[in-house]
């Protein structure tokens, strides 16, 4: 049986109903997926390799999301602006914090002259000192300096080696 490795993929001739040559399909998913402008989509994906069924297309295209991550990629370095935020639509009578319903990320946004450089988040649990040291750790080289909007989980930040400024 034909098949053809790709790290995060194995998938043989028979896995695309339609197709003769399983590795001319990838390679054309590969490249219809990273050409896209505004993003991927797998309704696109589902007619551009011609699947019948949209469930296959959506697992496809997370594969290859999952793929274009560079594993040791460098981290953000020099002034970065780190800040957490909760995304979701809005709750009634609840502010802040209190958010029941809403899902926390942290951001990291390298300074790149007068614009926003290189990014990095991750959806966290809590805003804790911990939580933030740990994702401050994945992302940031020893010795940046992050400006941060002063939220008491950055009061530790110091002990990783990396300076800390104030937004205002």
């Amino acid at each position: 049986m034909h098949e053809l490795q790709v790290p995060g993929f194995r998938y043989s001739r028979h896995d695309l109903p339609g197709y003769s040559d399983a590795s001319h399909s990838l390679v054309r998913a590969m490249w219809w997926v990273t050409t896209q402008k505004n993003g991927a989509s797998a309704l696109g994906l589902q007619r551009v390799l011609g699947l019948k069924s949209y469930e296959t297309a959506w697992t496809w295209l997370h594969k290859f999301r999952r793929a274009m991550i560079r594993p040791g990629r460098e981290l953000l370095s020099g002034r970065v602006e780190v800040d957490e935020c909760y995304i979701g639509s809005p709750e009634d009578k609840l502010r802040g914090r209190g958010n029941v319903d809403k899902t926390l990320v942290v951001i990291a946004a390298q300074e790149d002259g007068n614009g926003i450089g290189r990014i990095r988040f991750r959806q966290i649990p809590d805003a804790s000192a911990d939580t933030l040291n740990h994702f401050i750790q994945d992302s940031i080289v020893p010795g940046s300096t992050i400006h941060t909007d002063g939220w008491k989980g950055y009061s530790s930040v110091s002990s990783l080696g990396i300076r800390t400024r104030l937004l205002f």
